[in-house]
């Protein structure tokens, strides 16, 4: 469970640091530069062993890296299990990304190498096979993941824009449809976010700290969910590593709440971090 929770705070600081910049221009002096400094470091995706280890389900006897790529959706899809969904979105995904890049820059972070020549062609192997329908069905695998709770699904959900295309999010702003895709997305990160998963918990942050194309600014929100990775950070970091989360970088953001908002805020932020202890299996702090 632990190695779970520390990828999503690799995670959780790569979102923060991948929307801060979208929320802060360079010549914006309110920037929390500790903290988008600290968060660049980290991988802003899936553990090593989602890269490596997509299609665990196979038996030993046969190989994932013998089936082709039809072969292992099928797989994923026939297990009817969200994580498997989400498995099959990340397959995809990488695909696209491969044939875009000829890497796989979340892979290489993570291995904290580039990929081998053996490795490359392996991808390339595999993804050869890569369909339009199967293009088509990689936002249908992702909101099956995200709107089962899978931990990382509802940030990318989001991140994704409505129906793949997060230009909607501004040429269709009243279109219905759109209006209910920003509920949906912004309801599945406040579920996992309330559960402690902290990739919803730093979207969820970022997103109502000033008004945007999904939420309105909410001041109190933001700070409830800063409180609640500073909390969570303190428990992990190890000594002498500086907090990202301190006042002392978003001091302004607790200047704008009234006692009775900051007094919200702290409940809500020390209860996502107790949930966070009890999935961590570490003792409550009295």
């Amino acid at each position: 469970m632990m190695n779970i929770k520390l990828t999503g705070i690799a995670i959780a600081a790569a979102i923060a640091a991948a929307l801060a910049l979208a929320y802060w221009p360079a010549s914006d002096g309110g920037a929390p530069g500790a903290a988008t400094t600290t968060a660049a470091s980290a991988p802003a995706g899936r553990s090593l062993e989602s890269y490596l280890n997509i299609d665990a389900s196979v038996p030993a006897a046969q190989p994932p890296v013998l089936a082709s790529l039809a072969q292992r959706l099928e797989r994923l899809g026939a297990s009817g299990r969200a994580e498997d969904a989400y498995a099959a979105f990340n397959l995809i995904d990488d695909c696209i990304v491969f044939q875009r890049e000829s890497r796989l820059p979340g892979m290489e972070l993570e291995l904290g190498r580039e990929m081998t020549a053996e490795e490359k062609a392996a991808q390339q192997q595999l993804c050869a096979g890569l369909t339009q329908r199967q293009r088509e069905d990689r936002l249908a695998y992702l909101a099956t993941a995200a709107k089962a709770g899978v931990p990382g699904a509802a940030t990318l959900f989001l991140s994704e824009g409505p129906f793949g295309d997060r230009s909607a999010l501004r040429n269709r702003a009243d279109d219905p449809l759109v209006q209910a895709w920003k509920r949906q997305a912004i309801a599945q990160l406040t579920v996992q976010a309330d559960e402690a998963d902290l990739s919803s918990v730093a979207s969820l942050m970022m997103a109502y700290l000033r008004d945007g194309e999904v939420v309105q600014k909410d001041a109190p929100q933001a700070y409830g969910y800063l409180l609640a990775l500073r909390l969570v950070y303190d428990d992990i970091l190890a000594p002498g590593v500086t907090n990202p989360y301190q006042d002392e970088y978003w001091h302004w953001l607790q200047a704008e709440l009234t006692p009775e908002q900051q007094a919200a805020a702290a409940a809500k932020g020390q209860a996502i971090a107790a949930k966070f202890r009890q999935h961590a299996g570490r003792p409550a702090h009295g």
